[in-house]
């Protein structure tokens, strides 16, 4: 790299002299001629594995040498009495440039300052104007974006000390980042000093707390981890920002410009400075790198994005998983450190308000509890609400003191103090086989798991040390790993640390979605099981073989004989990890209609101790894999499964509303809820035509509107002309449950379900889910969970009235295409759940056991709008008879289920059938567009 520097210099001297230079070429030509071929040998030292700081550094070098000669040549062409009385003028680089990192796409900011006597009162005069556009044009007309401010001294200060304007803070730290680039040395040397004096030492403490405030709303903004499945290598948790952060306040409270600095100060250990300093490196490689791939400034590392930047990077593993994999690891590593040592830098140096730094740790705490202890304790002191050691050699001499300090740290409600954590840090290869076979260490281990709602901080504190990797090497694995499927929004140990972080905010929850969840949370016996399926229930993942849920099964079974639990503990652990996805699976993509579907669950389940612990695992699952995965409506199927499953569980042998004295008193309660326009009759004639199932998913409210709807429905075909047998909708939205349910009454016909899903997707609405029912004398009711494609909103009255209009042309048989109708709606706008990331493989999956009576089919694929009535209109052709479908989108994905019979009642049972449909199937969704 320092022939690459050496080379730009050289070349600088000889292309970008103003005396031996062809004077022919204009200035302009000479510079971009220059910048050409030296762009170029920076990106070829980049390719060569140049490391991220050298290339940026080299680009500001570039910018440099091309403004100085900018400056020179407009300052020659001055007239020889204004060179002679050439007033004070500097040109200065600010923000990235000032520090002299330039990406390839980054902008490069410039102020004139000046000492007053080259501006009027709204324009600079002619010296100053002629330099400045003779700086300035030129670098637009070489493709640059410059920014660029023409202030004095004492506009720097105002600007920078303006309570009123927000980006006052912003202005403060450009300047201290202001470096000379050509110009009157005195003249900055002097607006050093006195940005020093008015803008810095005045403003220590308010500078500091401005900048803490901006960091926490851009860590909430870009994610609240380093680990996210799209990071953002400039502004997200522990990207460039952060370190960058972290220097800026060491400047103001220490003077300190470098790491090299603070360390000096003993702020900063050797080991902590080079992690920085590595992954400050890494990551503006990273960035460079982004802004070679789109040719544009970016900072979001998306999934489209990752694998050509890994292989650009060096990662040539022959797998493209295993490159993307080895490279995001390499990203969260690096990630995850800035964010840490910045965060313990940040408490070291007391940027952090003492109330602040414990507010987390101490919101479960009760107010009751002592924050300090005068007297040491087991080796430890307890001072202002962090724990210190009484001596270096604390677990030296107590091994087990590594695990036992942290359970003071959660009774007390106190912080590790920074130097503690990295003592621990630097010991944590005591943990050897004695301390993971230690009886007493799993006792206090399994103490810390059993504090409901305070279990979060404490086991994150201890990753952050490396403590709990080690402890539970399984769990270790899962660091900074990678998690391919595309609804996953972090790495797997982050994903784990939430779900947990998530339970913990059920134990007294007050507000939904958590409250309804808190009395499942307190009637479990031995918390520490969930806590520990949680901590475990991933651990599968880097095995690569198998189902990660048998995997992670086996792995606990050892975990379980290292912390002795006993065999009832031990095999409800195995059975929460085994079916950690159990009831997702079920709830959301099988009919829990069928009284089979709901047995053969619970008879995997085995015990209601198990249901509450998959239920609550299935919800934080959910809330800690993406904030878009669960909604609503997701959170009733869940309820309904968990419902049904508990009668047969307590020793029930059938469900809510089977028994025909339940039935009865259902009946009744429509009874006093309809008009007496309905009367005894009709209400008898409805509960007598539809399967047990209907009785047992319909609430009182909802079979009142079937009545209606089936009562509207017949007389019209008595009172309508002109299409007796047109449909009829009802459209009642759903906004605990994020949907609209739309019900619909006709006359059941083949293919009915197909033309009203196309119908559907015609007007602009998503189906979620549906449910289909026939009476046994021909009116179907059949029930849609939709929301709009475009926006997530619930439906509204002009789309039903649209659906109902054009599903009664559709059912008259009218020339209408319902094809050409959806691909309208997909032109004109946008699906906002769209998908963006690397393909979503197209896949068709048959099961002849989830249902005693129907063929289970389920179809995974990119979402978009049409996809349902295009495999309904599929498996219609293909003579099949869909009685229930399942929808459910991830994230621009789709998982659609389908319950299926032959024509002759019978299950799709032959494999050259189930090829010729899983064919078909493919064959239609390539043509629609998505991707296979």
């Amino acid at each position: 790299m320092k022939d690459v520097l050496r080379k730009i210099e050289s070349d600088a001297q000889e292309k970008l002299s103003l005396t031996g230079t062809n004077s022919s070429e204009t200035p302009l030509a000479r510079c971009k001629a220059f910048l050409k071929r030296e762009m170029h040998r920076i990106k070829l030292a980049h390719q060569n594995g140049g490391g991220g700081l050298e290339i940026c550094k080299a680009r500001a070098t570039v910018m440099d040498h091309i403004i100085r000669h900018l400056w020179q040549v407009a300052r020659s062409s001055l007239s020889t009495q204004a060179q002679q009385e050439f007033p004070p003028i500097a040109l200065v680089a600010l923000g990235g440039y000032g520090r002299g990192e330039l990406n390839p796409f980054s902008d490069v900011d410039l102020m004139f300052l000046h000492d007053g006597q080259v501006a009027g009162y709204l324009k600079p005069l002619p010296v100053l104007e002629k330099v400045m556009n003779g700086v300035w044009l030129p670098l637009f007309d070489l493709g640059l974006k410059p920014g660029h401010s023409v202030r004095t001294i004492a506009e720097c200060v105002a600007a920078a000390n303006d309570k009123d304007d927000l980006r006052s803070v912003e202005t403060r730290t450009s300047l201290i980042e202001a470096r000379l680039i050509i110009g009157d040395e005195k003249l900055f040397a002097k607006f050093q000093k006195i940005v020093l004096a008015k803008c810095v030492t005045k403003y220590v403490d308010k500078y500091i707390a401005a900048r803490l405030n901006d960091q926490a709303t851009r860590r909430t903004k870009f994610g609240n981890s380093a680990c996210m499945q799209e990071p953002n290598i400039k502004n997200g948790s522990g990207g460039l920002r952060d370190f960058q952060n972290l220097l800026w306040m060491a400047f103001f409270k220490y003077g300190t410009r470098s790491l090299a600095e603070l360390q000096k100060h003993e702020l900063v250990v050797g080991r902590e400075r080079k992690q920085l300093e590595e992954a400050y490196d890494f990551l503006l490689r990273v960035r460079t790198e982004l802004h070679y791939n789109v040719s544009r400034p970016t900072d979001a590392l998306t999934k489209n994005l990752q694998p050509a930047v890994a292989h650009a990077l060096g990662y040539t593993e022959r797998s493209p998983s295993k490159r993307i994999e080895k490279f995001m690891r390499d990203v969260y590593t690096h990630m995850r450190n800035v964010l840490i040592i910045t965060r313990t830098l940040e408490q070291r140096m007391a940027f952090v308000p003492e109330s602040q730094q414990r507010m987390l740790l101490r919101m479960w705490l009760g107010a009751g509890r002592k924050a300090a202890v005068s007297e040491p304790v087991d080796g430890f002191k307890f001072i202002n609400g962090e724990i210190h050691a009484t001596s270096n050699r604390v677990f030296r001499d107590q091994p087990r003191r590594l695990m036992r300090v942290f359970l003071h740290a959660q009774q007390r409600g106190m912080r590790l103090h920074p130097d503690l954590a990295q003592l621990i840090r630097s010991q944590v290869s005591l943990v050897d086989r004695e301390f993971l076979n230690d009886e007493r260490v799993a006792e206090t281990f399994l103490e810390i798991l059993n504090q409901r709602g305070g279990v979060a901080p404490i086991l994150r504190a201890m990753h952050e040390v490396d403590l709990l990797g080690k402890y539970i090497p399984e769990f270790g694995k899962l660091t900074c790993l990678v998690q391919h499927e595309f609804y996953h929004q972090y790495a797997a140990d982050e994903h784990t640390l939430m779900c947990i972080e998530q339970l913990d905010r059920i134990w007294e929850a007050k507000e939904p979605p958590y409250d309804k969840y808190t009395p499942l949370f307190q009637e479990l016996e031995r918390p520490f099981l969930i806590y520990l399926s949680l901590l475990l229930h991933d651990t599968g993942k880097p095995d690569g073989h198998g189902k990660h849920s048998e995997v992670g099964a086996k792995l606990a079974q050892r975990v379980g004989r290292r912390l002795t639990l006993e065999a009832p503990a031990m095999h409800t652990l195995e059975k929460a990890i085994e079916h950690h996805l159990l009831m997702a699976i079920i709830s959301q993509r099988h009919d829990m209609d069928d009284t089979s579907v709901i047995r053969n669950f619970s008879r995997q389940v085995e015990s209601v101790e198990t249901l509450k612990l998959l239920t609550l695992v299935t919800f934080v699952d959910a809330l800690a894999t993406s904030d878009k995965l669960w909604n609503g409506f997701k959170d009733s199927l869940l309820w309904q499964l968990h419902q049904r499953a508990l009668p047969l569980l307590t020793g029930g042998t059938e469900f809510v509303r089977v028994e025909e004295l339940q039935r009865e008193e259902l009946r009744l309660e429509v009874r006093a809820l309809l008009p007496v326009a309905i009367d005894d009759e009709e209400l008898r004639a409805h509960f007598s035509s539809l399967p047990p199932r209907y009785y047992q998913i319909h609430t009182a409210q909802e079979i009142h509107d079937d009545i209606l709807l089936a009562h509207r429905f017949m007389r019209l075909q008595v009172t309508r002309e002109d299409s007796p047998l047109a449909p009829v909708a009802n459209l009642r939205n759903e906004p605990d449950r994020g949907y609209s349910a739309v019900r619909v009454c006709t006359w059941d016909r083949a293919g009915l379900f197909c033309k009203m899903a196309g119908s559907l997707s015609a007007v602009g609405l998503n189906i979620l889910s549906a449910q289909i029912f026939t009476r046994s004398d021909g009116i179907a009711l059949d029930t849609y969970f939709v929301t709009d494609a475009f926006t997530g909103k619930l439906a509204t009255n002009e789309q039903r009235d649209e659906f109902e209009a054009l599903l009664t042309r559709v059912l008259a048989d009218e020339p209408v295409d319902l094809h050409a109708l959806i691909a309208k709606q997909k032109i004109s706008r946008p699906l906002y759940q769209a998908y963006t990331g690397e393909q979503i493989p197209t896949r068709v999956s048959f099961d002849n056991e989830a249902s005693d009576t129907r063929t289970f089919i389920a179809v995974e694929t990119e979402d978009r709008i049409g996809l349902l009535y295009t495999i309904a209109e599929a498996l219609t052709e293909l003579e099949l008879d869909i009685s229930t479908a399942r929808i459910c989108t991830e994230k621009g994905a789709a998982i659609d289920s389908f319950y299926v019979r032959e024509i002759d009642g019978g299950k799709i049972l032959s494999p050259e059938r189930q090829k010729a449909i899983e064919k078909r199937l493919f064959n239609v969704i390539l043509k629609l567009g998505a991707k296979i």
